[in-house]
């Protein structure tokens, strides 16, 4: 997917997302993290994200809702145009915010940072990387701050790289540049064998494996996207998950040969989902490939800015269609071949793969169902 024009020694890429570089006071805490690679001599590439949470000024929310308040649907390109507004700034304040602490920076948008991807508004793919303007930053001595979540395509139109965005623009950064390693800083001490916002007692990972993880992300877990951990596994770049507000070690994914796996059993899940049920059964993941399957005739789509868009082209490619909104599943995710699966009230096993069990339920029955399954897998209760 990547190419690489040349590299750099000892390569660190941090990533550091909305909570990190929100308010004066976190973004002290990310500089303190940086400085500490930088004094102990790392090449260091910054990701930042947009800076802060929905309803704060530059937060990607509160730009989409300049757009989507106007009515929808929204053109997608212009979606991008105006989300990709806030890694930009963000990066251009951050860079300069480094510079005025004794560490001198240059910032690069996506397109800058050689990242060139598909003409798919929303969810692009990065098909490759010249990392070269950030190479030539490097061997100047200053630390590159990468606007993530965007790319650039041939002729130059900004995309967004979808949901986690700006961890994927981290871990492909650090294949393309064979860095040592990708630290990505949130405002959690790492990664939890749960959704510690939903279960109180989830307990936080020293190690987990790319093959888990990722597993993990593709039932939902949104700790990191699953298209930044599939960048990681050509170069087995590893990836640590850290707090920005605390010196803890953090989880690092690590890449293994399948004799290594583990007994670790993890939860992940999705909310906010609209079943789509259509009236003939049709091959609509050529249309919208982020649909997930349950049958012939049934699907599941995220129910975000970009749903009536989808649903406009699939009641053009494939008619007729029911939406459903208030979905949720739960996925039970092992480091090997599933377990026997328990039955859930209320809820429906859906297909996933060998070392999935998928319950499908209504979002009502989340906060319910969720305790349950953590202490039958987890606990063993």
């Amino acid at each position: 997917m990547e190419k690489n024009n040349g590299t750099a020694d000892s390569v660190i890429v941090m990533k550091f997302g909305g909570t990190s570089v929100r308010s004066e006071e976190s973004r002290a805490q990310a500089i303190k993290h940086i400085r500490g690679h930088a004094e102990s001599g790392k090449k260091l590439v910054v990701i930042v994200s947009a800076m802060g949470r929905k309803g704060e000024p530059y937060a990607t929310d509160t730009l989409i809702a300049l757009l989507k308040d106007l009515g929808e649907p929204v053109n997608p390109a212009e979606l991008d145009a105006v989300m990709s507004i806030g890694e930009t700034l963000s990066s251009a304040f951050f860079s300069h915010l480094l510079s005025q602490n004794g560490l001198p920076a240059e910032s690069f948008t996506g397109r800058q940072a050689g990242i060139l991807t598909d003409d798919n508004p929303g969810n692009a793919e990065i098909l490759e990387i010249d990392p070269a303007r950030i190479l030539k930053a490097l061997n100047q001595g200053k630390i590159a701050v990468v606007a993530g979540f965007q790319g650039a395509t041939a002729i130059g139109d900004v995309r967004t790289l979808g949901r986690g965005g700006s961890d994927t623009s981290a871990v492909a950064l650090g294949a393309a540049l064979n860095a040592d390693r990708v630290e990505i800083y949130s405002d959690v001490d790492g990664i939890a064998n749960c959704d510690p916002r939903k279960i109180s007692t989830a307990s936080f990972i020293n190690s987990i494996s790319a093959t888990q993880i990722l597993s993990m992300a593709n039932e939902g877990s949104t700790v990191i996207h699953p298209r930044a951990l599939k960048a990681s596994l050509k170069t087995k770049t590893p990836i640590v998950a850290r707090n920005t507000f605390s010196t803890a070690a953090g989880t690092t994914i690590f890449h293994h040969e399948a004799t290594d796996q583990s007994d670790l059993v993890t939860l992940a899940h999705r909310e906010n989902m609209a079943l789509i049920t259509f009236e003939n059964s049709a091959d609509v993941l050529k249309s919208v490939p982020e649909m997930i399957r349950i049958d012939e005739h049934r699907f599941l789509l995220k129910n975000d800015v970009y749903l009536e868009n989808n649903l406009k082209l699939l009641r053009k490619t494939s008619g007729s269609l029911q939406k459903e909104e208030g979905w949720a599943t739960i996925s039970v995710v092992f480091d090997k071949t599933a377990a026997k699966s328990k039955k859930v009230p209320q809820a429906e096993i859906i297909p996933s793969s060998e070392n999935v069990i998928c319950y499908l339920l209504k979002e009502e029955h989340l906060s319910s169902s969720l305790p349950l399954l953590y202490e039958h897998y987890i606990l063993g209760d």
